[in-house]
Formats: structure tokens, C-alpha cells, sequence
């Protein structure tokens, strides 16, 4: 199965359990990975035939700032349905780096990872 990638995209929102992190917007990094055969697009050169990036940045950027939510998991959820819903794709896989995170500890970021397949 191939692989479309969008990598590292920085969204800034407000999620979070505690209360100080929806204050204000903290930077927010995300992965998602759409698993499709690209055969079709690649001999018809068309872009009805495959996902549009453009698109699905705006649908992944729109759900992940229309409202707070207190864990990402959550947040990830909605967006891996959306996806799967809106395009011809088999499974999709995001994960969401919160680099902010308010861990007393010495680490780069947390993640969390989602895979969904759509239903058959």
C-alpha cells in the first residue's frame, strides 16, 4: 500500500487537562500518514483521484483549533475519521507531538499515536 506523508505540521491551539493550558495557545506539532493505492493518480494525473494537501491540511488545521480539548487523544480521534471519511484512504495514522508539555522532567515532547482503518 502506498503512503501519503504530511510531516511536522505546527498548529497552534489551546488542549489540554489542566486548566493554565487553555489560556493561551501552545505550538503543537502533527504527523499524519494516509495509506491509499496511488496507482490511479499516478497514471491519471488527476487530482480528484487522490488526496489533496492543501485540503486536508485545512480539514486537519480546522478540527484541531475549533475547540479545546483536554487530551489529544481525543483531538486525534476526530481527525483520523474525518480523513477516512473525506477520502479514499484504507487506514490513517497521526500521531501529535505536545513539546510543551507540563512534565517536571527533562524530555524533548510527548506523543501520542493513532492508526484507523476504515471500515470495509
Amino acid at each position: 500500500m502506498d503512503i501519503i506523508r504530511i510531516k511536522n505540521l505546527k498548529i497552534s491551539a489551546r488542549h489540554g487537562a489542566y486548566e493554565f493550558e487553555k489560556d493561551k495557545d501552545g505550538l503543537f506539532e502533527l504527523d499524519i500518514e494516509m495509506y491509499m493505492s496511488l496507482e490511479a493518480p499516478s497514471r491519471t494525473d488527476d487530482l480528484n483521484d487522490t488526496v489533496n494537501y492543501d485540503e486536508a491540511v485545512s480539514i486537519i488545521t480546522s478540527i484541531f483549533t475549533q475547540k479545546s480539548y483536554n487530551l489529544i487523544e481525543s483531538v486525534a480521534e476526530k481527525i483520523c475519521f474525518k480523513l477516512l471519511d473525506q477520502y479514499p484512504i484504507k487506514k490513517v495514522l497521526i500521531r501529535i507531538r505536545k513539546p510543551h508539555a507540563p512534565i517536571l522532567a527533562n524530555l524533548d515532547t510527548v506523543e501520542v499515536e493513532l492508526m484507523r482503518e476504515k471500515n470495509r
